[in-house]
């Protein structure tokens, strides 16, 4: 499975959606061999997330690049011991079960780091394994709310999943943080995290930043400065933090004349100002047509962008040329579009090197590496050990 910095480290992933899989999306790019166990009667809600081809979505063939899927009915013995064999050669595993579901499947942390101690078994929960909501279901919007999100986007939810992102990129780093602690001889521990305390962790550093100096006064967040401008036939990003590009953007929308405003002369006179301040840049952004905005800013060095379409996003002259995106023929869906891994590794490069699986494609495969006969899994399959 590819090449990478995590060549050489196991990942066994019985998670489901998306905080959990995403995190081993993470370490599979990095180039860790990944095995994903779906069940055997229901596929995972991302095969059936966005635009379907076969038994691939527009959703799984992101989520599960690099990886290899195999069902697996965790209900029965015989598939608990797969897991159980597995577990002796996996450095990671990762579960997103409600807090105790693991634990009564048999595959909980004392049960299989019994079996491999220096196991690093990542568990991820909504709100936390214990308190008055931990029994509870969430989903990401759910824990937008309990986070404040909704109330800082002004009554709305982020249309993305960033909760569940949020919680996977930090099960990641804190997975492979955990494995530097088993080099330096701490051996395998057990990592806890939970959707709520990641989101938090997310959103404190601008958007609590009042509520963190709570005796400080309160000025306004970015949830009201990151509001696009309209443009006379669309929309622009600009921003502006310094004096200096503060100036600039002035001029560039034919304001010069606010260069000099006492309300504007500093910085913390722009944050106690910052809706008369909108409000003049407002008017002028809507005189001119998107175009002219963005060339005219540019000019004068003030950051900015056009508000594109996700369908302009693609072509981008940008995006074309950083090879972000990858087209991709998979057997299981025909043509599909994914992302290039971000991080680019100079001795260790990485590279999208297998398709999103299909259903239970690589169960064969990977239960005959585990010695069983070809007979054995036969009956696997017809007894619903395996789909």
């Amino acid at each position: 499975m590819g090449k990478g910095p995590l060549e050489g480290i196991r990942v066994l992933d019985v998670a489901s959606a998306v905080a959990g899989p995403w995190a081993s999306t993470q370490l599979a790019d990095a180039g860790a061999d990944v095995i994903f166990i779906e069940k055997v009667d229901t596929p995972d809600v991302m095969r059936m997330s966005g635009a379907a081809a076969g038994d691939q979505t527009g959703a799984w063939v992101a989520m599960h690049r690099n990886k290899r899927a195999m069902a697996l009915n965790l209900r029965d013995e015989r598939a608990r011991a797969v897991v159980h064999q597995l577990a002796v050669q996996t450095d990671i595993f990762i579960q997103n079960y409600r807090p105790g579901v693991a634990d009564r499947l048999g595959i909980g942390y004392d049960d299989l780091s019994a079996i491999n101690p220096d196991i690093i078994y990542v568990s991820i929960s909504g709100v936390g394994a214990t308190g008055p909501d931990s029994d509870q279901p969430v989903y990401d919007p759910i824990i937008q709310a309990l986070a404040g999100m909704t109330e800082a986007q002004g009554g709305d939810h982020m249309k993305t999943v960033v909760a569940d992102k949020t919680t996977a990129m930090t099960a990641a780093n804190a997975a492979l943080a955990a494995l530097v602690a088993r080099a330096n001889g701490a051996g395998g521990q057990h990592v806890e995290l939970n959707l709520l305390d990641s989101m938090l962790n997310w959103a404190w550093l601008d958007c609590y930043w009042n509520l963190a100096m709570p005796d400080a006064p309160p000025v306004p967040t970015y949830s009201d400065w990151y509001v696009p401008y309209d443009t006379s036939d669309g929309q622009i990003a600009a921003i502006w933090t310094s004096l200096q590009q503060y100036a600039s953007a002035a001029r560039a929308v034919g304001r010069a004349d606010l260069v000099d405003d006492p309300r504007f002369a500093t910085r913390a006179l722009r944050l106690q100002n910052a809706d008369a301040q909108r409000a003049e840049f407002t008017a002028a952004l809507a005189k001119m047509t998107t175009t002219e905005a963005i060339e005219s800013l540019k000019a004068h060095d003030v950051p900015c962008a056009p508000v594109l379409s996700r369908e302009q996003v693609i072509d981008h002259p940008q995006v074309v040329h950083n090879g972000t995106i990858i087209e991709m023929e998979n057997p299981n869906g025909g043509r599909s579009r994914t992302i290039r891994p971000p991080a680019r590794f100079a001795k260790t490069p990485t590279e999208v090197s297998s398709h999103a699986p299909g259903w239970s494609e690589h169960t064969d495969e990977i239960l005959a590496e585990l010695g069983l006969d070809a007979a054995t899994i036969e009956s696997y399959r017809t007894g619903g050990v395996t789909r």
